[in-house]
């Protein structure tokens, strides 16, 4: 059995990044620390960095003090998402109201957006998923007009700017991650960028809810295997181990909040200067795949609001309705995933949260069924993309 499968995404990760992470668990990142500090400040200009161990305890820190600042009132979350979003709203122990997506943008589906900016939320998450963005003009002005704060999750947006801002940057609070598949990496890691002073003094004292950082010696291995099998030519044996869950769409129980560690910030101190061409490369060959999409149109293209330039983290397409595209073996070597499996609206567990469980999110579970991505990293060779165009110009 051949051991080549393609990676659905990949974030450069050199090995002296990882000699950096190994070092950095025995004399410490200080330095290395600052430096990425000082990288967000220039690149983002907030007024504040949280250095974080994960997005999703940024987003969790931007959620409670959000409930703080209007105690007892709901977040509002977008009805279709990464499950994270679900963990950061159980980790700050709020109550939920969800809005509904249109599926041909990716961004919110206005009405419901308007609809539960009615209801008077703590605070609303909007989400620029895989690097396609948001208008955020419009989400900031109906915002700013109910006067609710909001979140921007741009965890899967590296490289994506609005306006020629950096996403992450608009909201009153931006949400950063450096995981694995995030187009750049710490191995683990993320970031709460405070944005203007309503978001800074919602948060007050909140730092002391953040442990402190550790050395990361619990990261070295995963970052290890990282670097080792995030290569296609060995790809399909750790995806072929069930234990992994590579490829899964878990629902995380809440954990303890850190501030990021010694191992993620020195990789990042390495591994920072490689998004901008990782970046380009991913627009570049998702310009070549929309070309076979709209050749065929077989798919239908997803198109990010005007006024931002997408970084295309993965490539979304909508398949018809009665055609299962992105099942299969030969459609999994290739990189090719479904996307999340069911809306937050049905996520088991999740509904204990939902202030209106009825609600209705029709949107949100059409991309449940129809939405999958195409890979568009760097790791694709001329053969793998002339394997991709062949998948999305032949009958399925």
């Amino acid at each position: 059995m051949s051991l080549r499968r393609q990676l659905p995404a990949y974030s450069p990760l050199p090995l002296d990044a990882v000699i950096a992470g190994l070092k950095a668990t025995v004399f410490g990142a200080r330095g290395a620390r600052q430096r990425l500090t000082e990288r967000l400040e220039d690149r983002f200009h907030p007024r504040e960095v949280w250095l974080t161990d994960s997005g999703t305890s940024a987003l969790t820190l931007a959620l409670l003090a959000a409930a703080r600042r209007r105690p007892g009132r709901p977040v509002a979350l977008p009805g279709y998402g990464c499950y994270d979003l679900a963990t950061a709203a159980d980790g700050a122990d709020v109550g939920v109201i969800l809005y509904d997506l249109d599926p041909s943008t990716l961004g919110p589906d206005w009405d419901s957006f308007q609809d539960v900016l009615n209801q008077d939320p703590a605070a609303l998450v909007i989400v620029h998923l895989y690097g396609i963005p948001v208008d955020l003009d419009t989400a900031v002005a109906k915002a700013r007009a109910a006067g609710v704060l909001l979140v921007e999750d741009a965890a899967q947006a590296a490289g994506m700017t609005w306006k020629g801002t950096p996403a992450g940057a608009v909201g009153s609070f931006g949400v950063l991650s450096f995981g694995r598949g995030k187009g750049v990496t710490g191995g683990r890691g993320g970031a709460l960028l405070v944005n203007d002073p309503e978001a800074n003094c919602a948060l007050g004292d909140l730092a002391g809810q953040i442990g402190p950082p550790r050395r990361g010696a619990s990261e070295l291995l995963p970052l290890v295997a990282q670097w080792m099998l995030a290569r296609p030519e060995v790809y399909a044996l750790p995806a072929s181990l069930p234990f992994l869950g590579l490829g899964d769409t878990p629902y995380f129980p809440v954990r303890p909040r850190r501030q990021a560690s010694d191992s993620s910030c020195a990789v990042l101190d390495r591994t920072w200067g490689y998004a901008g061409s990782e970046v380009e490369t991913r627009q570049r060959n998702a310009a070549r795949l929309l070309e076979a999409v709209r050749a065929r149109k077989q798919f239908r293209e997803v198109v990010g609001a005007k006024g931002g330039e997408a970084s295309y983290l993965r490539l979304p397409l909508l398949a018809p309705p009665d055609v299962a595209a992105f099942a299969g073996r030969r459609t999994r070597a290739l990189g090719v995933m479904p996307g999340y499996p069911t809306s937050l609206a049905d996520l088991e567990g999740f509904a204990r949260r939902l202030r209106e469980p009825e609600r209705l999110v029709p949107g949100a579970r059409t991309l449940a069924r129809q939405l999958g991505t195409l890979p568009t990293h760097s790791r694709l060779t001329e053969t793998d993309l002339k394997a991709l165009e062949w998948w999305l110009t032949r009958p399925h």
